[in-house]
């Protein structure tokens, strides 16, 4: 039979290895890190219409802390101001930076136009057929959570199905 004094030395070792492995991130995610590229895009919360985050210059390696998945969008954002007409040849304005609902996201093609719905200034809902190309959406995406090694964090979409 072992005595105590063993058993404890060999649990001792069980633990001193074990935290190492966890120190050293042995069993779970690998350290990973993010290089910043041209036209990045960081958000204090991992949506477009968050609050934007800077600071990062184009090559400096982040730290990747978190990783979210969203499913399609909820709505999307405006990239340039447009007039768009509906099938009754109504204008409507979009302006850049706006949000809208998204009714048809149609994500099956990349030229496929969106459907979005608007309010009219008579507080009736409109629904317009929009290029892709002039919206960005909303809660969508694969979107990391990086932090520089000064300590400032921020979040960037690096996957998109929106094209």
């Amino acid at each position: 039979m072992m005595s105590n004094n063993l058993v404890m030395r060999i649990a001792a070792l069980l633990c001193l290895l074990a935290g190492f492995a966890i120190g050293m991130n042995i069993f779970g995610l690998k350290d990973k890190s993010y290089s910043v590229k041209e036209g990045d895009s960081f958000y204090s919360q991992p949506s477009v219409t968050a609050q934007p985050a800077g600071g990062f210059e184009k090559g400096e390696e982040l730290d990747v802390t978190d990783k979210l998945e969203l499913a399609a969008p909820t709505a999307v954002k405006v990239l340039q101001t447009k007039i768009v007409e509906d099938k009754n040849r109504t204008k409507y304005q979009l302006r850049e930076g706006d949000v809208y609902k998204l009714a048809e996201a149609r994500m099956d093609k990349a030229n496929t136009p969106c459907v979005i719905e608007v309010q009219t200034t008579k507080g009736a809902t409109a629904k317009l057929e929009v290029d892709k190309a002039l919206l960005q959406p909303v809660d969508e995406g694969t979107w990391l959570q990086v932090r520089s090694k000064g300590g400032a964090g921020a979040w960037v979409r690096v996957q998109s199905k929106w094209y």
